[in-house]
């Protein structure tokens, strides 16, 4: 998958002082995730799970958005090739031994959002605004957030963001426990950095320990949850409701799904 690994310019890593910080960096295509940025992340968290010297990741957006899910026009790799390429990053996303702190700045959409449940601590942007959109797309839920989502947002808080795939507001997801901190927008950054920085200045071994239990509370529900909803979204991935919705993307219209 190493030839799959983004140019440098559409993920930034930088390390610091026991920080890794990852940057979604596509801003003309509002940080749009493709495989090779799936590549690239897995490969980034890898290195991460087993450097001594970085005891904390910082994943963020460039520009206006976070991230705004994946990229539709992805197309490089076969389908079943695509696949492969997630799994590796979901997988490592999920088992992650270091603590992960996102910081969400303008929209987040889609994996944006469902990536979120496997973070240990949320900071997002007052102009911050989230939004699960696969019931609209004629898909279901991914990456786990069957799980994940009710143990954040609350059980008819998730459900009504999967059901509906309404916006929900950076006031709203700080009220639900989606996101814990919300700050300004022009010091989300270095708001975020800071607290990497608190964190980095502990003991990895014990950061490791801590994060090892705290995943032992979740892990293999989430992972159970992603697989089952794998199966699913794959079957409605090749059905006549995702066709119409990704044809209606391309027309600037809306869908018109069929009935029974």
């Amino acid at each position: 998958m190493s030839e799959l690994a983004a140019p440098a310019d559409e993920l930034l890593v930088e390390e610091a002082d026991g920080v890794l910080t990852l940057t979604f960096n596509r801003p003309a295509v509002h940080n749009a995730v493709n495989s090779r940025i799936y590549a690239r992340l897995r490969e980034a968290l890898d290195r991460a799970a087993s450097d001594p010297g970085i005891a904390c990741v910082l994943l963020t957006g460039a520009g206006r958005a976070f991230t705004a899910g994946l990229d539709l026009t992805d197309t490089e790799l076969p389908v079943e090739e695509r696949w492969a390429v997630y799994d590796a990053f979901i997988s490592r996303l999920e088992d992650l031994p270091k603590p992960l702190v996102v910081a969400v700045n303008g929209v987040a959409v889609g994996v944006g959002v469902t990536l979120l449940g496997h973070a240990d601590i949320v900071l997002a942007g007052q102009s911050a605004r989230f939004r699960m959109p696969f019931a609209s797309l004629g898909l279901s839920p991914e990456a786990g957030a069957s799980y994940t989502m009710p143990a954040r947002m609350g059980v008819q808080n998730a459900a009504h963001a999967l059901f509906t795939g309404d916006w929900i507001s950076a006031e709203a997801a700080a009220a639900s426990g989606l996101v814990r901190t919300l700050v300004a927008d022009d010091v989300l950054r270095a708001e975020a950095s800071a607290l990497c920085a608190r964190i980095a200045a502990m003991p990895v071994a014990s950061l490791v320990a801590t994060k090892q239990a705290l995943l032992a509370n979740r892990l293999d529900a989430a992972r159970a949850s992603r697989e089952r909803e794998e199966a699913v979204f794959r079957g409605l991935q090749e059905g006549p409701d995702h066709a119409e919705a990704l044809a209606a993307f391309a027309e600037r219209r809306k869908p018109v799904f069929r009935r029974p």
